[in-house]
């Protein structure tokens, strides 16, 4: 089965089996990512993580992956130059109206899979609405890295949120042409707080230049190779299942849409 949805004719694209199945739209970032990792981490690993999980999809399930969405809500970098960000309303309007290609052509499921935690709270609003908008049972996830992090100390798995170890070990893993680790040093934020996060609520509102000046929250100098292809082969096999999963999920009264 050809699994990338913009490799097909249109009229193989009217062929194919519209429910049960899934769309994925792969979604990142160009932004500043440190001294040491380049601007298109987040979209590249949005588009490998996708590449890598399709490759262990079973063939009879019917899903199909977009071109990776580059650009993102990445003004918390603003100030680092060659960020490249999205308005919260662009990046709205753009996922909308892919949405909305999506329901014209008669799929039923999207899947938003994101790589840049600045998008991820208009991604959750837009889910729901573009179900309102067009009737698609629309999911949004992020690469599952939770076994890495266990496996971290306690600084990174609190702080080590941008260009720490496991992006740069999967990076290194993926591109260590693009990968400075001679330039790279640790950088935690001094944030003191003992009800305030810089992740979960209740949270502070941040950029990235209040808490580094280099860009970075975590350690890259420990990173490698080894460690990002374990982790990416696991990231990769959780999106599997959950693509499995979501191509012939549905809600328990579907009636009300045709």
């Amino acid at each position: 089965m050809k699994r990338a949805f913009a490799e097909h004719t249109w009229k193989e694209i009217e062929a194919l089996p519209k429910d049960p199945g899934v769309v994925v739209l792969p979604i990142g970032a160009i932004e500043q990512h440190g001294p040491h990792l380049p601007l298109l981490t987040d979209a590249l690993l949005a588009e490998e993580t996708v590449r890598a999980a399709f490759a262990r999809l079973p063939e009879g399930v019917p899903a199909w992956y977009l071109p990776v969405l580059c650009y993102g809500k990445s003004n918390e970098h603003t100030g680092y130059p060659g960020t490249i960000a999205l308005s919260a309303a662009t990046l709205m309007a753009v996922v909308r109206d892919i949405a909305a290609s999506v329901a014209g052509a008669g799929f039923k499921r999207l899947l938003l899979f994101n790589a840049h935690g600045g998008n991820l709270a208009l991604l959750q609003v837009m889910a729901r609405d573009l179900r309102a908008e067009f009737g698609l049972l629309c999911f949004v996830t992020q690469p599952d890295h939770s076994v890495a992090r266990s496996s971290l100390p306690a600084p990174e798995q609190h702080f080590g949120i941008h260009a720490g170890t496991v992006e740069t070990a999967l990076m290194l893993h993926l591109r260590p042409d693009l990968v400075h680790l001679d330039r790279a040093e640790p950088h935690y934020p001094n944030f003191k707080s003992e009800t305030l996060s810089l992740t979960v609520p209740p949270q502070v509102g941040w950029l990235t230049r209040d808490w580094s000046p280099e860009g970075h929250f975590g350690d890259p100098t420990v990173a490698s190779a080894e460690q990002g292809k374990t982790w990416m082969d696991s990231a990769a096999q959780k999106l599997a299942d959950l693509i499995a999963e979501v191509a012939f999920f549905n809600v328990a009264h579907p009636g009300g849409w045709s």
